[in-house]
């Protein structure tokens, strides 16, 4: 497949091969690229999807959860099991409560927290949790285990949290004056949890409107790119500026953002030019890939170094 690309048509290359893609928006590129941001093949690795993510644990008061993040990606009409650790690292008996959350994310990234079954994408009628509760002595740890039961032909993405929350019991002598249960809750920890099938369509997202939001006081030049995500899939993106010197034909690619957007939603991302670029006019492109794309689709503008 092909996409439009400034007035050029452009294959996706081979996984990672994106200077041999961008390469093609200029006439006049060099087959060589000379300098420490130049372009590189890199393989691109989407594990992410197929694996619980984010390995590493959250600390909240005095007890840990890992993995922060947990991904299913059973088929419609199948079951999937995954499993949390939670840790008691206080000196103190902690009983540890287990509820199911929605959440939506805006453009700019920020997630904000609903109840259970609030959304139309809520994840929280497919799972149940065993046990619902924990009472951990000092230094235990225990196993929860989150049983997901997909529906049959649901193919699309679903997501959703578990909040830990640990309450601690105390005397009559030692709890609040408002307190009449004698309970005060200490903290709590939200893991994230999202569905995608294995089986269904790609994703879809575009991109557009690239423009310079740089603040007057900064040394580097800031860009805003929209991403739009119009399937019904979480999908994970890779962003990334390439600015083309168009009068010498050097070319260079600077450092890619990740960023998962949500079905029918818009995100809003934002790249950096470094400082040292050297003076001159571009053609700047902001690119993105994602899996299950078959090309790689940018937007363009030109700008002036000095």
């Amino acid at each position: 497949m092909l996409i439009g690309f400034a007035g050029k048509v452009l294959p996706k290359p081979a996984a990672g091969n994106y200077a041999a893609a961008v390469i093609n928006v200029q006439e006049n590129i060099r087959e060589k690229i000379h300098n420490p941001h130049k372009m590189t093949k890199k393989p691109t690795l989407f594990a992410l999807f197929l694996t619980i993510l984010g390995f590493a644990g959250l600390h909240a008061q005095d007890f840990e959860v890992a993995p922060v993040r947990v991904h299913f990606n059973a088929s419609p009409g199948e079951s999937q099991i995954r499993t949390v650790t939670v840790k008691n690292h206080g000196n103190y008996k902690e009983t540890i409560s287990m509820q199911l959350r929605d959440y939506l994310v805006n453009r700019q990234g920020t997630r904000e927290v609903l109840s259970a079954g609030s959304t139309a994408n809520s994840l929280s009628d497919w799972v149940n949790l065993n046990p619902s509760f924990l009472e951990l002595q000092p230094n235990e740890s225990a196993t929860v285990q989150i049983n997901l039961q997909a529906p049959a032909d649901e193919y699309d993405s679903k997501w959703g949290i578990i909040s830990f929350t640990t309450t601690r019991e105390q005397t009559v002598f030692s709890a609040d004056v408002d307190m009449q249960s004698g309970v005060s809750v200490t903290g709590r920890i939200d893991i994230f949890m999202s569905y995608n099938p294995d089986t269904g369509e790609p994703g879809n997202v575009s991109i557009s409107n690239l423009h310079e939001v740089t603040a007057t006081d900064s040394d580097e030049r800031r860009f805003s790119v929209n991403l739009d995500n119009l399937g019904e899939r979480i999908t994970q993106c890779k962003v990334f500026l390439v600015a083309s010197n168009m009068q010498t034909g050097e070319e260079y690619r600077f450092g890619t953002v990740d960023v998962n957007t949500y079905p029918q939603t818009s995100r809003r991302v934002e790249l950096t030019l470094p400082a040292d670029l050297e003076p001159g006019t571009y053609s700047l492109a902001a690119i993105l890939d994602y899996p299950g794309s078959e090309s790689l689709k940018g937007t363009q503008i030109t700008i002036d170094v000095e």
